[in-house]
């Protein structure tokens, strides 16, 4: 969008207008015409060179038109005098008419051109808008909107600058157009704090062009900074277009997400089927052992290795169906399939379930359980905090030397919550564990990281999930005096409010 103003018209015309009064008047009195022909003349001229010179122009040929007027056309003839006072009227009539006609028609081509910039703008912004938003929807589309924008600014060549995400690297600036183009970093600075429109003050390119840094916001948020070199558009039609911009721009932001939570959605739900698949598979194998060792342990004759053998095999197999049966509640939860539903929930109602779930694991080893008093019953969903305990207490008594006791308790941590701790003299956080803790706690342990069978860093990835979907959390501390902490705090149910 060029500008088509020339700077010489008003000069020419104002130089111009002398002589083409001159030349009708010597026209006139050529063809003998009259008073009142003449002065239709002389309007028409100064219409005339009012519209093509402006209002200058129109002026100098209205006061010019007047005194060739009244020295050729008005008696006594050749000379400025007025001997009829009407002609007086009349030539002021005349002046005036002229002065005014000749604003009225600038006046009016002004509003015409005003009009019809105004409407190549709402094409140009149109075209634009019908550009950017029938485009393809792949991602990756924003070096073509850019060009898009520029070449409805009329720029010759343009710089995308996007704001990266919050924590994000940024991204690579999108270049149109041919040549190296030149930016200046304190404009762009100052397009991004102040969020308006900068400029070169020197003209960048012929016709009027220059080189711009227009804002892309959206909802008061900056997007990026439009580059554009050689535009002579003006600052609405840049606020527009970098509106449009920046509506791109996230559209590209809207259409990438989608696609990551599409793979999301489906990552999860291969997930959730492979567990189903895997979970089935191992069940009847599991269920078969079982069974088999319970068979060997009534045909075997009294032998202690023997029998102690058995017992472990027991214990390992209920470890894993547990293990399995976690992993299955874990997947629904992440899926979507379930929801916690808060019960009331007694804590030594919990430690007892615990321990009957653990009786061959817990069969030589003592267990002390303390509640305090004042402890307020758990707002939890029952099965999920049953099987956080559990795993807890089964790492306890695998790191915890055998005969060590291994305690439970149960406090108040605090207005509406419960903080559950279970406490054994093993060897103390795993290494394994140790640079996850951040000064000695870790709120959620990442199953990849933590593969230590000593650790039991899948049993914790999986009570560290069931906590969160609780509304709880789940940390590891140093015992003093040697050993672990594994402290879960949850939500308590509400007391009644005393009257």
């Amino acid at each position: 969008m060029r500008a088509h103003f020339r700077p010489w018209r008003p000069a020419a015309a104002g130089l111009a207008s002398p002589l083409a009064v001159g030349l009708l008047t010597a026209l006139a009195r050529q063809g003998g015409a009259n008073a009142t022909t003449a002065g239709f003349l002389y309007l028409v001229l100064v219409l005339g060179l009012a519209a093509w010179g402006g209002w200058p122009a129109g002026l100098v040929a209205a006061v010019a038109a007047t005194v060739c007027f009244n020295y050729f056309f008005l008696p006594p003839y050749g000379t400025l005098l007025v001997a009829d006072p009407a002609n007086w009227v009349a030539l002021f009539s005349f002046l005036t008419a002229a002065t005014l006609a000749s604003r009225l028609v600038v006046s009016a081509r002004q509003q015409a051109a005003e009009a019809d910039r105004r409407r190549r703008e709402v094409e140009i912004l149109y075209e634009l808008c019908f550009g950017l938003f029938t485009a393809s929807h792949r991602p990756g589309n924003l070096g073509e909107a850019a060009a898009k924008t520029l070449s409805a600014l009329g720029a010759d060549a343009g710089l995308l600058v996007l704001t990266p995400a919050a924590g994000g690297e940024p991204a690579a600036p999108h270049v149109i157009g041919d040549g190296p183009l030149p930016v200046d970093a304190a404009l762009l600075a100052q397009a991004q704090e102040t969020r308006e429109t900068r400029e070169t003050a020197e003209v960048g390119a012929a016709g009027g062009g220059r080189t711009v840094y227009v804002p892309l916001l959206v909802g008061g948020l900056l997007d990026g900074v439009l580059v554009a070199r050689g535009t002579a558009a003006t600052r609405e039609v840049l606020a527009s277009a970098g509106r449009l911009l920046a509506l791109a721009v996230e559209r590209e932001r809207l259409l990438a997400e989608s696609s990551h939570l599409a793979a999301v959605r489906e990552s999860d739900a291969l997930k959730t089927s492979l567990l189903r698949a895997v979970s089935h598979d191992l069940r009847t194998p599991l269920t078969s052992m079982r069974l088999a060792a319970g068979g060997l342990e009534r045909h075997l004759r009294p032998g202690p290795e023997a029998r102690a053998a058995l017992a472990d095999l027991a214990r390992e197999q209920e470890r894993l169906a547990r293990r399995i049966d976690n992993l299955l509640a874990l997947a629904r939860l992440e899926a979507g399939l379930a929801r916690p539903h808060a019960e009331d929930t007694p804590p030594a109602g919990l430690f007892r379930a615990a321990r009957e779930s653990l009786s061959l694991v817990l069969a030589d080893r003592p267990v002390e359980v303390r509640v305090a008093a004042d402890c307020p019953d758990l707002s939890a969903d029952p099965s999920l905090t049953l099987e956080i305990v559990v795993n807890l207490l089964e790492n306890a008594a695998r790191a915890a030397p055998a005969g060590t006791p291994i305690e439970l308790a149960a406090a108040a941590d605090g207005p509406g919550r419960v903080r559950l701790e279970v406490l054994d003299r093993g060897p103390g956080v795993p290494p394994a564990l140790r640079q996850l803790l951040g000064g000695g706690r870790s709120p959620l342990v990442p199953a990849d990281r933590a593969t230590d069978s000593r650790s039991g860093g899948l049993g914790l990835q999986i009570a560290a999930s069931f906590a969160a979907a609780n509304g709880g959390s789940l940390a590891l501390v140093d015992r003093p005096g040697g050993g672990t902490i594994a402290r879960l705090t949850l939500p308590a149910v509400a007391l009644p409010e005393a009257a």
